[in-house]
């Protein structure tokens, strides 16, 4: 198969995956694809070997890398974007909280698992700032 064939149909696979499935299988083929396309280019591989090599290629990335991609993609996306806009509130604590220790709080009306990042006491009602979210543990800091 021509070079320029390769790359063409690994971009058609790169571009399905980006408007359609979003699981990268498509997008690790179409990577493939797009690897041996430029091997063929530069006369590394003859028509015969290309299918082999795109074939081991292909299972070697979906096998491997898709995984891990779509772990990269969606959890440590989502815990960075989630709670964000709840970083600079006012959070008010239901108890009181020794320093660097851990209580609850409350936060537009709903109770949260909070840690004291500051040294000294918080008491119970006094008025906080949302330092960071991490998990579900807000970390507050007294006003």
């Amino acid at each position: 198969m021509p070079w320029w064939l390769w790359l063409a149909l690994g971009f058609v696979l790169l571009a399905i995956e980006a408007g359609a499935t979003r699981e990268f299988t498509l997008f690790c083929i179409g990577v493939s694809a797009i690897l041996v396309g430029l091997m063929t280019g530069f006369g590394i591989y003859k028509p015969p070997i290309q299918w082999a090599v795109f074939g081991i290629l292909s299972l070697t990335t979906v096998y491997w890398v898709r995984d891990w991609l779509r772990h990269i993609m969606t959890h440590a996306a989502a815990d960075d974007r989630e709670f964000t806009n709840i970083i600079g509130q006012t959070a008010f604590p239901t108890e009181d909280i020794r320093p660097y220790g851990f209580g609850k709080a409350e936060l537009r009306g709903t109770t949260w698992t909070a840690h004291n990042a500051s040294s000294t006491t918080i008491p119970h009602g006094h008025r906080c700032k949302v330092m960071q979210v991490k998990g579900l543990t807000l970390w507050i800091f007294p006003e």
